[in-house]
């Protein structure tokens, strides 16, 4: 938390661990209590933390980045349900037909909801900072986008009627239609973002946060998420942060050690023939469940499956107190990583 790095920076501590980045969460999602914790004008800020970090670190942090984590789309604290999305389940309702209902998600398609996104997002990159990290929560799953500005999109783009159970069939002409819509809505607000935030700061890069799924899984990323990668590298975005977390991986994909590696190997060697040097691995410090640090050894095993052109990786979740086990997980390898601090592993 930011409120827990007050007065604990020691740029050159930060710099003798192997970190050359610091990226601090900038927003907590609790309803009601949620903010932003950076002074703006366009939602509820709890406190400005932000500010006074920035602040603090400028003209002293010597080669250190600092950068801002910052969500997307999902403003739990906000009940302005002008700007909220609609989801559709195919559950039956009583009639035989689907439902539709209002999610907490700010609407992709509504401009007042981009307006707003963006405004935040180009008021946050006049901080003194250098860089922004994107929430993973910047997409459309496969039953989101139901709002009356995404069914007119959905027309205006194909020149064909609406029809929810037609759009939700899978793999049928008017499904692949509608992801190709949703597909071009997200790279279409991700633009306008990092065109916005490099109007008023030319110098600052933007980041954004990729599952695992989105370089191995194509068509899958496709549905799930409305995103592809090569597409979103098209957008003027500077990295992509892969969060390919290990034991989540495993745990997800039901695998074994030995083929959880061969897994991850494949999974991050897709990322980096797509990206490149914009590519930045996530990897895993602590358990999502126990809270515990992964153990050195296992750390290193991950961390040497990374290609060697990779030259950026990125861990998480990280306190100050951890400083001392990303040192001996770099060891000698220590070129370039970043380090977050954030409160939980769940966003």
């Amino acid at each position: 938390m930011l409120a827990d790095l007050r007065g604990k920076i020691e740029p050159e501590v930060l710099k003798n661990s192997g970190i050359d980045k610091l990226i601090v969460r900038s927003f907590k999602n609790d309803h009601p209590e949620g903010g932003l914790y950076f002074s703006n004008s366009y939602f509820k800020v709890l406190y400005p933390y932000l500010d006074e970090l920035a602040n603090q670190l400028n003209g002293q942090r010597g080669d250190l980045s600092l950068w801002a984590w910052m969500i997307g789309r999902r403003f739990d604290w906000t009940d302005d349900a002008r700007f909220f999305d609609y989801e559709y389940s195919t559950q039956p309702n009583g009639n035989g037909t689907g439902k539709r209902a209002i999610i907490k998600k700010f609407d992709l398609f509504n401009p007042d909801a981009i307006q707003k996104i963006v405004g935040v997002y180009r008021e946050l990159a006049k901080k003194e900072i250098q860089g922004i990290l994107i929430q993973d929560d910047l997409f459309i799953r496969y039953n989101e986008g139901f709002s009356n500005w995404g069914k007119a999109r959905f027309t205006t783009s194909t020149k064909l009627p609406f029809y929810e159970n037609l759009v939700m069939s899978r793999d049928s002409n008017f499904n692949q239609d509608w992801n190709r819509v949703k597909i071009n809505q997200i790279n279409k607000v991700l633009e306008q973002v990092i065109a916005s935030c490099k109007q008023v700061n030319p110098k600052i890069q933007i980041g954004m946060n990729i599952y695992y799924e989105t370089p191995f899984f194509i068509d899958r990323s496709e549905k799930w998420y409305s995103h592809n990668l090569r597409e979103i590298l098209q957008t003027g975005i500077d990295f992509i942060y892969l969060m390919s977390y290990h034991r989540q991986m495993k745990k997800e994909m039901k695998l074994g050690d030995e083929q959880n590696k061969a897994f991850f190997k494949q999974v991050v060697e897709s990322a980096y023939d797509v990206c490149g040097d914009k590519l930045v691995v996530k990897l895993q410090l602590k358990d999502w469940e126990t809270g515990d640090l992964i153990p050195v050894e296992e750390l290193r095993q991950y961390l040497e499956l990374v290609p060697a052109g990779v030259k950026r990786v990125c861990f998480m979740p990280v306190g100050i107190e951890d400083l001392n086990h990303i040192g001996q997980v770099l060891g000698p390898r220590s070129n370039e990583a970043t380090i977050p601090a954030v409160e939980s592993t769940g966003e």
